[in-house]
Parts: C-alpha cells; structure tokens; sequence
C-alpha cells in the first residue's frame, strides 16, 4: 500500500504529484514476500502473459519440439484436416463426427481416464473432454471459422497453418484467459485457477523440478490470491484445474496420484522447460 504520510509538507499539487508517483513506483517494483518475491508490476505482466513483458519468457522452439505439446498435437492434426479450402463437417448439436473423434483419441495423445478404464466408451465428442476442449478452442479461435455447421481455415489459419510456435501461443492464450477453466466440474469460483495461470506457471518453473503435491502450489496460488479461496473445496479445484486437466493437456507436468481421493504430486516436464525461463534480474 501506497504510504501518504509527509505529504503535506509539499508546498503545491504538482510537487504532491510528484511524490505519490514516486511512492507509486516504488511501491510496484517493490518485491513481496506473498508474490513469491515478484512485485506487483511483475505479477501484473504475468496477468497479461505471453503479451508484453514479463518475469516469464516464452520461447519458440523447433517443430519437433513442439511434437511434446499433446494439445496443440490434436489442434494441429484438426488444421491439417482443413488446409487447402478444406472444411470439417459438424454433427447437428457441433460436435466432431465419430470417426474424426476416433482417429484423434487413436493420436495417443491424451488419454481419457473412464475410457481407459472402461467406465465408457469411445464414440462421441461429448465422452472425451480432451477432445471436446481441442474443438472449443479451435473453434473460439482466430484460426477457424465456423459456417453452416462446418469447421474451415480463415486467412489467418491459412497463413499460420504451418507454424507451431504461433498455433501454441494461440491456443495457450485462449486456454488462460478466454475458456471458462470451471466449464467441466462445477467446482468452487470460476476464478480458481484462471486468475493469473502465468503465476501458476512461474511457480511451477521455481520449484517443479522436484515431484510435489499439487497442494504445494495451491497453498503459494492462495497465499497470492487468498480473495478467490472459495471454502473447503479450493485446493482440490485449483489442483483439479491446473494441474490434472490443463497443464497436463499442454504438456508440462507429469502427474502421479494414487487414488480419486488423495492430491496428485506433479512434476515439470523437459518440454516445459524448453518452452519458458525465466527473465534473469
């Protein structure tokens, strides 16, 4: 909090404004012990990550290196699908056809804990979350375009159809701050998680070389951001969110849990170090 003791020894208004923007800034750039030492300026850039500056760099890396990314593997196998003035053809409720929803499930990429485990079957979009995310994001994307129920490349898509580094930092920012991270369980605050994933990020890159709880990093998340705690439930919708769904659908954590029950421990993934540092101080 800004200080605004001593003003009034200030014999005019533009000397008084001089001084509170100089406690201002010091104030933004002043590292805070709840922010994992970042200031407020800092965490405020992560809010606006990848765009702009910030503590967390986003690097590009080789298409073979973006092949570790499961999520952008199955948008990308969608664009392929529609290069050249090609269209998707959607079910009547907007849904991918059975048998595109079988050929991406077949990619291996992500897999889908019921089916696997025989509680359902692999038939429409609507049974696999992995896939059904892989169409919401695509489709709200500026990359497609949808037009009487079929799916097509805009311009846009067209020119970037290629280019992995620029379809991640597509889908990654729509992902952060354009889906609705609550549109699946119904768990607490629709803030829990997609408030400044970046910081969730950031603390995964500090301290996820080392398997943790996902608790872990729900209690530093909380420790930032304790107005969006949401009653008992909030650790395990943030570790939920973060951790089990999303960050594992982009590749950057591996995940072990022993139980439905019991906080999964995650540990960062080669790729995600490839793909972020840190800004050096």
């Amino acid at each position: 909090m800004i200080n605004y003791d001593g003003l009034e020894d200030f014999d005019n208004l533009e000397d008084i404004n001089k001084e509170l923007q100089k406690r201002a800034n010091l104030h933004n750039n002043k590292p805070i012990a709840e922010f994992e030492g970042l200031s407020p300026l800092q965490m405020g850039q992560l809010q606006n990550f990848p765009e702009g500056t910030s503590p967390l760099i986003l690097n590009k890396l080789s298409e073979k290196g973006l092949e570790k990314c499961p999520l952008l593997v199955q948008v990308r196998f969608l664009i392929e699908k529609m290069k050249g003035g090609k269209e998707i053809k959607l079910t009547k409720t907007g849904a991918l056809p059975t048998k595109l929803v079988k050929e991406i499930y077949g990619l291996g990429c992500l897999r889908n804990d019921d089916i696997e485990d025989g509680f359902s079957k692999l038939y429409k979009e609507g049974d696999v979350l992995e896939i059904n995310l892989t169409r919401i994001l695509l489709e709200i994307s500026s990359l497609v375009k949808k037009k009487n129920g079929k799916l097509s490349l805009t311009k846009k898509g067209e020119k970037h159809s290629d280019d992995g580094n620029f379809i991640l930092e597509e889908i990654m920012t729509l992902l952060f701050y354009k889906f609705n991270w609550g549109y699946y369980d119904g768990l607490g605050s629709e803030a829990i998680g997609r408030v400044n994933p970046a910081f969730s990020l950031f603390l995964l890159k500090k301290y996820g070389s080392k398997k943790r709880s996902a608790y872990f990093y729900a209690g530093l998340y909380f420790i930032a951001f304790p107005q969006i705690q949401d009653g008992d439930d909030s650790f395990r919708c943030y570790a939920l969110r973060t951790f089990e769904r999303y960050f594992k659908f982009m590749g950057f954590v591996t995940i072990e849990k022993e139980s439905i029950l019991t906080p999964a421990d995650v540990r960062k993934t080669a790729f995600f170090d490839q793909l972020f540092s840190l800004k050096s101080k």
